[in-house]
């Protein structure tokens, strides 16, 4: 679960980079990277759950550092990266979650 502001550093680029290599082998097209409250968006996840194009500016903390290693690591190489509301408490817009996905 992402939380923290905390810089993302090496060892955890290389465990999801270790993650993705075992769930590609294994036929699968994409990874959740992170799931955290909906707080960490600035509209609370409106954005993400009416799938607006600008959803990523919404993003603060540990979610936003995500979205710029993808954007300048994956995002090149051809991957995806996609946001989704995961929860619903009370059917209300509860946990967000991203995933990262690919062709095989």
């Amino acid at each position: 679960r992402l939380k923290s502001n905390e810089p993302i550093d090496e060892k955890m680029i290389e465990n999801f980079l270790y993650r993705l290599k075992q769930v590609a082998l294994k036929g699968k097209e994409e990874i959740m990277v992170g799931r955290f409250p909906n707080e960490l968006c600035t509209d609370r996840g409106r954005a993400i759950n009416q799938a607006e194009e600008d959803w990523p500016e919404t993003l603060t903390g540990r979610p936003r550092q995500v979205y710029e290693l993808w954007r300048e690591h994956l995002k090149p190489l051809g991957y995806k990266l996609k946001a989704q509301i995961v929860d619903w408490p009370h059917g209300m817009p509860g946990d967000v979650g991203m995933f990262v996905a690919w062709e095989l």
